[in-house]
């Protein structure tokens, strides 16, 4: 059994104010074997009131909304079509929804099979988180290959007594993770597997990087740095979680 289109209807709960409430819609389908046709709309409402200052101080800017039409990759197909096989979907009232409680409608066109509607479970494979963190990543994707956003870049590099350097390059777009490391000045490059990415920027993410301790050129001196595609090497020898995973890579 496979899908033939499937559409998400997406709000966030009424309880979320602007400017950080949004809804979108997301239409998606095979093409010609080995694309995913996207067609998404997103939409950041009731911001008429909001000064310009406080969205940028909030990260936002006036002019949010978005929409793209386009194909992505084989692995999107591919990774849309397993998890809307493994989706059971719940009836999708609006009414019985409380003030937290996001909305959600998917509408999954199969053949062969009956057309499906309704909300994600909330556990298991398939459910309303599985989807969440899904449709983040195909946004991301789409931003990138509308040219608003670059490949996620990271950069480590130990200087002594062993110099070590990891370069990875990760391509939402693509869904692809390359990296390569250099070690004794042989450099070696390999990939690694989509899912990896997700524990490899949790683990980058979950610390606090100072801009003002940041040095704006490659160091030289010994310790431990990060470099996330930007100007800024951070000194990360004081978290080792982090330095552990990138030294296994």
């Amino acid at each position: 059994m496979s899908f033939t289109n499937l559409r998400i209807r997406f709000q966030t709960a009424r309880s979320l104010p602007a400017p950080y409430a949004y809804f979108y819609t997301l239409d998606m389908r095979p093409a010609f074997g080995d694309f995913l046709q996207v067609d998404l709309s997103i939409t950041y409402p009731d911001r008429d009131d909001i000064e310009d200052d406080e969205l940028i101080a909030e990260g936002f800017t006036r002019d949010d909304d978005f929409t793209w039409s386009g194909r992505l990759s084989k692995p999107w197909l591919q990774a849309v079509a397993k998890l809307a096989e493994q989706t059971k979907l719940q009836p999708a009232g609006e009414d019985d929804l409380d003030e937290d409680d996001d909305f959600w409608e998917l509408t999954l066109k199969q053949n062969p099979g009956p057309d499906r509607q309704g909300r994600p479970a909330a556990t298991g494979p398939g459910s309303t988180d599985n989807w969440q963190y899904l449709v983040q990543e195909l946004t991301q994707a789409t931003f990138e290959a509308d040219g608003r956003e670059r490949p996620f870049e990271l950069t480590y590099l130990r200087i002594g007594p062993e110099d070590h350097e990891v370069r990875l390059i990760a391509s939402f777009a693509q869904r692809n993770v390359n990296f390569t490391t250099i070690r004794n000045r042989r450099e070696r490059n390999r990939s690694l597997p989509w899912t990896a990415l997700q524990d490899i920027m949790t683990a980058v993410f979950a610390n606090d990087y100072d801009p003002d301790m940041a040095q704006l050129k490659r160091p030289k001196a010994p310790g431990q740095w990060l470099n996330l595609g930007t100007d800024e090497w951070y000194n990360i020898s004081a978290f080792p979680d982090l330095t552990e995973k990138l030294e296994t890579l």
